[in-house]
């Protein structure tokens, strides 16, 4: 087993991750040229000279450091004079503080760092979507060292697997798979979502930083909770299937997790078994408010949401307070305080892999087979009281953003309510 897990920049992660086979850790900093795959908001503030300290300290402990350039879209920057000299200067300094790996979501990325910069290893991002063999042979043919499995889509087709990683041998590259990712299965708007999030983490990225897909999707799994088992996720108990198809790599997101959570996440993982809440493994938010200290505390401050959330020029601050309710009741962007609202009992998924070993779903509806919502009526549980008020502020909040009131000049809402105000006078005299 190698595990790749994901870089909080806590310095005491690197101990915490001692006692398993941790090979690399792989992040990047807050924002660059390129951008990446989430939104700088979500992600520990960190400059060049703590990345670099960063690359030393993992090194002292015999792991390597993955450089994230896994940005889907760039605005064809890198297709100019300035953007070809930003790009070089941002890989001179990558490679010259030892940044043993990069990975990347473009080919023209690919091809460009191992042909200026051959002894940086290349991995290919999950949001490239690999989800066959053919696909496997493409990167390893343009000089991929490896290759992240997708991560919506094919974890549970396991005949197709077994061709990938056939591929992958015979064509000299390493597959990885993302163990503790929770997208819908077969999401639709996947690669919306990437580019959204590339532009979220560029320098000088414009607009409100409103994950909306994430939005959506969180919607989508209150309403109707299969969607919490169909999800993409991978349980430590079943890492033995995948270790028999061939599978080595192993990758635990989040960059945003806290120490103590990433630690018992790579422990459940590396020991191939865990009791308890599986969202305590998969989900990227909700992190309990013990958990924090250090620099995860900085995601939580005042200066932070200011910083990324207060943006006049952009939406209207009247409708800000949603955005604050939201994270507050889904504790995104604030600390979980007691116990999660969604329960997943790991052991009810107990032979849930099963069915799998020899049924695709990929000619399948899922209303007609409903395999997944009946493991979903054993496992899940949700408080019913926080989950009529995340859907009652999920409807309003996505009400004010389809319907254009979020964009609203402020002068018009402060006419609107004026407006109220004499309406209702009238109503008292």
């Amino acid at each position: 087993m190698k595990l790749s897990v994901a870089c909080n920049f806590d310095d005491a992660l690197i101990p915490a991750l001692a006692p398993y086979p941790v090979y690399e850790v792989y992040g990047k900093l807050t924002s660059d040229v390129l951008g990446g795959g989430r939104p700088s908001f979500y992600l520990p503030e960190i400059g060049r000279s703590e990345l670099e300290r960063y690359v030393r300290l993992v090194h002292e402990r015999g792991i390597e450091f993955n450089y994230l350039l896994n940005s889907s879209a760039t605005g064809n920057l890198e297709f100019t004079r300035q953007g070809q000299r930003d790009i070089d200067e941002l890989l001179e300094w990558v490679a010259a503080i030892g940044v043993d790996s990069v990975t990347v979501a473009h080919i023209y990325f690919l091809r460009l760092v191992k042909k200026r910069y051959p002894k940086l290893k290349v991995r290919v991002s999950s949001h490239r979507f690999t989800d066959n063999p053919r696909k496997v042979r493409f990167w390893a043919e343009n000089g991929a060292d490896y290759v992240v499995v997708s991560e919506v889509n094919i974890h549970r087709e396991l005949k197709i697997l077994r061709g990938m990683q056939r591929a992958a041998v015979d064509s000299g590259v390493e597959l990885q798979l993302i163990v503790n990712n929770w997208c819908r299965q077969d999401c639709a708007i996947a690669g919306n979502h990437a580019v959204g999030l590339s532009e979220a983490s560029r320098v000088g990225s414009k607009g409100f930083p409103l994950d909306y897909c994430s939005l959506v999707c969180n919607q989508i799994r209150v309403t109707e909770p299969v969607n919490y088992i169909r999800a993409n996720w991978i349980r430590p108990d079943d890492l033995p299937i995948y270790e028999e198809i061939g599978f080595r790599n192993f990758k635990i997101v989040e960059r945003n997790t806290p120490t103590p959570v990433l630690q018992n996440r790579v422990k459940a993982y590396a020991e191939r078994r865990y009791d308890g809440n599986l969202l305590d493994l998969v989900q990227n938010y909700a992190y309990p408010e013990a958990a924090f200290g250090g620099k995860a505390q900085e995601a939580y401050s005042l200066k932070r949401m200011l910083r990324y959330f207060a943006k006049p020029g952009a939406i209207n601050l009247f409708r800000l307070g949603k955005v604050i309710d939201f994270g507050k009741t889904l504790s995104v962007l604030y600390p979980l305080r007691g116990e999660n609202p969604v329960q997943i009992d790991n052991r009810a998924l107990d032979g849930f892999m099963e069915r799998f070993d020899k049924h695709s779903c990929q000619d399948l509806d899922c209303e007609s087979c409903r395999y997944c919502h009946r493991f979903a009526e054993k496992a899940v549980r949700i408080d019913p009281a926080w989950r009529e008020r995340i859907r009652e502020i999920f409807v309003d909040l996505l009400d004010d953003v389809d319907g254009g009131a979020f964009f609203e000049a402020h002068s018009e809402t402060i006419r609107q309510g004026l407006g109220r105000a004499v309406r209702s006078l009238r109503v008292l005299d």
